[in-house]
């Protein structure tokens, strides 16, 4: 390939990425604009009751819509995830919520992580600059399955750590698909519950508890942040000298 060529290509993934981005904050946008009303009911005790019977009229297409938008919020890396989370535990409940959320994140995962095994650095680049994934891609536990599987692990069950990036990543590197989808999947748990839970106690108009999860959910990210340093100086160490 000539660098014209390549020059080229770069204008179109730069393209593609930016009529993605003005979508998405479209999308966020109406999102925000439908839920303002939601807020509105749950702030208000008589009406909590209502929005309950509102949302299970609206039955299996409730679902589906909760469950698209879960997936998109994956595949779209840009859209932030807590979001989405919570109103799943608002809508559906803690456990319901939860399983909707693990749906959506198992489908999601699974069609990023092929598209990009097919397409390659093209479809990555839609969401991150290249210099971004060569950082990681430089990284010895990348070219280590079980190392990079164990960094994985540990971004995943943290919370408020940027997750989205390994999900295209994995795509690329020498991970077990099958064990990726587990692990990106199942080791969301303990920060999804915190989220999702979250949705549910303000549904019921708990608001100081919803607070204190809030504290909790950034407390535990701050938490994860040094964690997730200090965890990825050791496993590099190790893969370098394995």
């Amino acid at each position: 390939m000539s660098k014209e060529e390549l020059t080229k290509k770069e204008k179109n993934i730069l393209i593609i990425r930016f009529i993605i981005i003005v979508i998405t904050i479209c999308l966020i946008a109406f999102i925000t604009v439908k839920a303002l009303p939601l807020i509105g009911k749950i702030a208000n005790e008589d009406t909590r009751l209502e929005l309950k019977d509102d949302i299970a009229n609206m039955g299996i297409k409730g679902v589906l819509i909760t469950l698209g938008l879960q997936i998109l919020q994956i595949v779209v890396a840009v859209i932030p995830g807590q979001p989405m989370e919570i109103i799943s535990g608002m809508l559906y409940g803690t456990w319901g919520g939860m399983l909707l959320c693990l749906v959506g994140i198992f489908i999601g995962t699974g069609i990023v992580f092929f598209l990009t095994r097919k397409i390659g650095m093209s479809f990555i680049q839609l969401f991150f600059s290249k210099e971004q994934v060569e950082k990681i891609k430089q990284k010895k536990i990348f070219k280590n399955p079980r190392k990079l599987e164990l960094f994985m692990f540990i971004m995943f069950v943290l919370p408020l750590l940027p997750k989205d990036i390994f999900i295209y990543v994995a795509g690329i590197s020498p991970v077990n698909p099958k064990r990726f989808l587990f692990i990106a999947t199942i080791a969301r748990i303990p920060g999804l519950l915190i989220t999702v839970y979250a949705g549910n106690t303000l549904s019921e108009g708990n608001f100081i508890t919803v607070a204190l999860l809030v504290l909790l959910f950034i407390a535990l990210g701050i938490i994860g942040y040094k964690i997730s340093d200090r965890a990825e100086e050791k496993i590099e160490k190790d893969a370098r000298i394995s």
